[in-house]
């Protein structure tokens, strides 16, 4: 609870300090929920859209009805390039369809890339906060987790801590057979992925 207090106060703070108008930040979370619902209420087209122009940029697209139907596809991409190993960045869907437990039954290793999504993986444990999956540990708990699985020595020192997974995670990009990365947002008039 301390360590979800103490994070959720700097991130309110940080916020703060860069968003100091409220009636602008409120103007603009207006503004984004606007673009959500009507965004949401054209779902259907804005797909098809963005699947017709996708495939004029040459990007093949895959529909699935369910997360079992999704992580097969998903095998079937890294079994036909013979991958074992697969680097992935941040993405909420893989997660809510548990492609990683999946993955792993038939023998594919998938390792989070995001240092939060890297430290709750190697715990075995679920992400706890959509943009910051290991808010709940402290740096103390990571340490002994890197120490415990990567060999690492013990420290309170963040940046120390966020090198050594930089390190470990450098030599899974150098090594991986295939990747995979999430998408915050899709622009169906346009065909473009956008990842922040």
């Amino acid at each position: 609870r301390k360590s979800l207090r103490t994070a959720m106060d700097m991130l309110m703070t940080k916020r703060k300090a860069v968003l100091t108008d409220e009636e602008e930040l409120q103007s603009l979370r207006d503004l984004c929920e606007h673009v959500r619902q009507r965004s949401l209420s054209k779902l259907p087209a804005l797909l098809e859209q963005l699947e017709e122009n996708l495939t004029k940029l040459g990007v093949k697209v895959h529909w699935a009805e369910t997360p079992a139907e999704a992580c097969q596809i998903i095998h079937d991409i890294i079994t036909a390039k013979n991958g074992k190993l697969m680097v992935k960045g941040k993405s909420m869907v893989s997660e809510e369809i548990e492609l990683n437990h999946y993955l792993e039954a038939k023998g594919i290793k998938a390792v989070e890339s995001d240092l939060g999504e890297f430290i709750v993986q190697m715990a075995g444990e679920k992400p706890t906060h959509i943009v910051m999956p290991a808010i709940h540990k402290t740096k103390e708990q990571v340490s002994e987790l890197f120490h415990k699985n990567l060999g690492t020595p013990l420290t309170d020192d963040v940046d120390q801590l966020t090198g050594f997974a930089r390190k470990a995670l450098r030599d899974i990009y150098s090594t991986a057979d295939v990747g995979l990365s999430g998408v915050n947002f899709a622009v169906a008039e346009t065909g473009t992925l956008c990842l922040v």
